[in-house]
């Protein structure tokens, strides 16, 4: 198993907050000419309502961080989201949010199918993970953890290639 730590990501403004890309795929593909099989992104909604942009043939799923956020989903269905809640739905909906928070981002394209799941780790608990995918990412949003002899600090992104059982360790104090 290969295991890379990403420290460094793109951010960019919208015009309700900011969007930080954490991984996009391929490498060379750019959010903006839709060329990108899928992209892992977080956002900041600084503004009480925005509606999303539409992206036909995008697979979203959109994991609360911080604050909480409703969406609605003409025609389909709306949800109000709290931390480590999620929400999959399809880019071609028009979908408006309402109320602020830091969010979590999953884009698929091209039959690419992914999943996203939050855990809000107590100082020195272990939990094990079984990763399914051909590429699986664990985001830390806040704290710091260790697997595999790699200490993650906030806003790293733990990238690894292969399925397998690895464990996950919360070090220092809770953030709030």
């Amino acid at each position: 198993m290969t295991l890379q730590i990403k420290k460094n990501h793109n951010t960019t403004q919208w015009s309700g907050g900011e969007t930080t890309e954490l991984f996009i795929y391929p490498k060379d593909a750019e959010y903006k000419t839709g060329n990108y099989h899928f992209r892992l992104s977080t956002a900041t909604v600084e503004v009480e309502e925005s509606t999303f942009t539409s992206l036909p043939g995008v697979d979203r799923t959109l994991l609360v961080l911080e604050g909480e956020m409703k969406l609605e989903h003409s025609g389909h269905h709306s949800i109000l989201l709290k931390p480590l809640d999620s929400d999959h739905f399809k880019g071609e909906w028009t979908t408006k949010s309402i109320g602020k928070c830091v969010d979590f981002n999953l884009m698929c394209k091209s039959g690419i199918q992914g999943a996203v799941k939050g855990y809000l780790l107590v100082e020195n608990t272990e939990i094990k993970i079984q990763p399914k995918g051909n590429m699986n990412f664990i985001f830390l949003y806040q704290g710091a953890i260790e697997t595999e002899g790699l200490k993650m600090a906030p806003k790293e992104l733990l990238i690894f290639d292969s399925p397998s059982s690895s464990s996950y360790q919360r070090k220092g104090p809770r953030n709030p």
